[in-house]
């Protein structure tokens, strides 16, 4: 049995040439791996463009198939063994599309046992670990099963990288912290200790402000096919706002599905970026108890702020019975985080004809939601100048010249958001 990859060795992935046949230009692409729900360039198979891969594993299957923007019925999900025995997902085209883009939205891989496709971080991560050959308890990665069990994530992996790599865009957008086997928020909880006079040795804090931040720019529901983020969205600290101005922070969630989960962990990242930080150092007797990475102390002496910690990093001298200690602690409580403006990414029509397209001087425009479905009866306004009601389809017109121009989308149960398009 081969031993388990390192964390710093490259996924086990294959190129195009390691297929028996595949055409010309695929040559030195990477054969993806596909997580939960997204849409992926597939890579060409043969010569007429009829046969095109979408996954190097089986999955679970596909709900969409694109050929140049638009989209087609005339499409068949085949699973099988290539040539040299390893299992693939192919799409064949009715109609062969040799010269055209191709964009399949797929439902990836499944649980080798339950069968469950692998959405959520916790399962993904225990995936390409199994996948590079470790073995791990069963309560590994317990922590983004508590804090992120619910969170709905698409990814595809189609370059080579390290496997601490891939577990860290998994895992670090979430803002979580983690080491091999473990993760959790960064984030206060209950104390397993108080750090007071009869355990301290020596105690230090510092301000650390140089990354404050009071507002926040969001990208989230990467489209692997387009390139690009579709969906997006703007937040705010206004109380930070005030205090300090608005000092702009990106946050780029790229295999984060849904907005309501990105809404609540980029909240949550901003909250934590928008107010003073104190950073801890300290060196603690081990009487103090079994501490470790990510737990919450008390830090409760009179040589550094009194308030909850979080360890970030934590080393034992058996020999000297003691432990070096680094902690972060908020100067102030969580400040409230708006959310400002909520927006999704519209392509130009060259590249995706069936969401923006232009005739005779007239733009339609296709409003989808999150989940890629039309937004029917949604109030739309054409650069704050005029307005019309989406149809059942999604579509609404303006009589308008080429160019940038900007939709604002009203639909209940939606926050109001803004879609940037060029016609």
């Amino acid at each position: 049995m081969a031993a388990p990859l390192l964390y710093t060795d490259n996924l086990p992935l294959r190129k195009a040439e390691d297929l028996p046949q595949y055409r010309a230009e695929a040559a030195g692409r990477v054969l993806p791996w596909v997580f939960g729900n997204a849409t992926v360039n597939p890579v060409p198979l043969d010569l007429a463009g009829a046969e095109w891969l979408v996954a190097d594993h089986p999955i679970a299957g596909v709900t969409r198939v694109t050929v140049a923007g638009q989209a087609t019925q005339g499409w068949q999900l085949v699973q099988q063994l290539d040539a040299t025995g390893h299992p693939i997902a192919v799409v064949r085209l009715a109609q062969p599309a040799p010269a055209d883009p191709v964009a399949v939205t797929v439902s990836g891989r499944r649980h080798p046992e339950t069968g469950a496709v692998l959405a959520t971080p916790a399962a993904i991560v225990r995936e390409l670990l199994r996948l590079c050959g470790h073995t791990e308890p069963r309560d590994a990665w317990a922590g983004l099963d508590e804090h992120y069990g619910q969170t709905a994530l698409g990814l595809v992996i189609a370059e080579e990288m390290p496997l601490r790599q891939a577990v860290a865009a998994v895992v670090e957008s979430l803002g979580a912290m983690w080491r091999p086997g473990w993760a959790t928020r960064r984030a206060p909880g209950q104390p397993v200790a108080t750090l007071d006079a009869s355990v301290v040795e020596s105690i230090t804090a510092r301000a650390e402000n140089t990354a404050l931040r009071t507002t926040a720019r969001v990208t989230y529901a990467y489209d692997w096919a387009a390139g690009a983020a579709r969906g997006s969205m703007s937040l705010a600290a206004p109380q930070s706002v005030g205090l300090w101005g608005e000092l702009p922070l990106e946050i780029d969630l790229p295999a984060v599905r849904l907005a309501r989960d990105a809404l609540a962990i980029a909240s949550a990242r901003l909250a934590a970026a928008a107010r003073a930080l104190w950073v801890v150092d300290a060196t603690v007797s081990d009487r103090v108890g079994d501490l470790r990475e990510g737990m919450t102390v008390l830090v409760d002496h009179a040589h550094a702020p009194a308030g909850l910690a979080v360890l970030t990093s934590v080393s034992l001298d058996r020999e000297q019975g003691s432990y070096t200690l680094k902690a972060e602690m908020h100067a102030a409580s969580a400040p409230r985080v708006d959310l400002v403006r909520r927006g999704a990414a519209l392509v130009p029509a060259a590249s995706n004809a069936q969401q923006v397209t232009y005739r005779d001087g007239v733009a339609t425009f296709t409003v989808l939601d999150e989940n890629g479905q039309p937004m029917a009866g949604a109030a739309v306004t054409l650069d704050g100048l005029y307005t019309a009601n989406t149809d059942a389809s999604g579509q609404v017109q303006f009589r308008t010249e080429r160019g940038a121009h900007t939709l604002t989308v009203r639909m209940p149960g939606y926050a109001d958001f803004a879609l940037e398009v060029v016609v």
